[in-house]
């Protein structure tokens, strides 16, 4: 009995944890997004990155384009991968990525990842 239960509530929790938000926008729900680009981007001080999700949307003063939980805090990743694995888990595939080389010797270059909807 106690391993059913556990089940139902280890179950349960993915299921609850299963939308991407993005400036207030729940990106699973929108009808016309099918592509979304992502973009990790270094958190100072703290080791994780903020990922930043293009998914077409018109850019806005003082808004963020960084993932949100259902509570509206911004969601730190460990790295891209550990994004990569969240968003494969709430329904998008890997499709693509692409560099963008440092502009400086001082910079980084930028991974950029393309992913599109999985197919129901």
């Amino acid at each position: 009995m106690k391993k059913l239960l556990v089940a139902f509530l280890l179950l349960g929790a993915t299921q609850s944890f299963s939308q991407v938000v993005v400036d207030d926008a729940y990106i699973n729900e929108l009808e016309n997004v099918k592509y979304v680009e992502l973009v990790g981007r270094n958190k100072i001080g703290f080791g994780k990155i903020k990922i930043i999700v293009d998914y077409g949307q018109p850019l806005k003063l003082f808004t963020s384009q960084a993932i949100r939980s259902t509570d509206g805090t911004k969601v730190a990743f460990n790295s891209m991968i550990d994004g990569l694995n969240f968003m494969e888990a709430n329904g998008w595939e890997y499709v693509s990525n692409y560099v963008i080389p440092a502009r400086t010797e001082t910079d980084e270059n930028e991974i950029r990842y393309i992913l599109r909807r999985k197919e129901n």
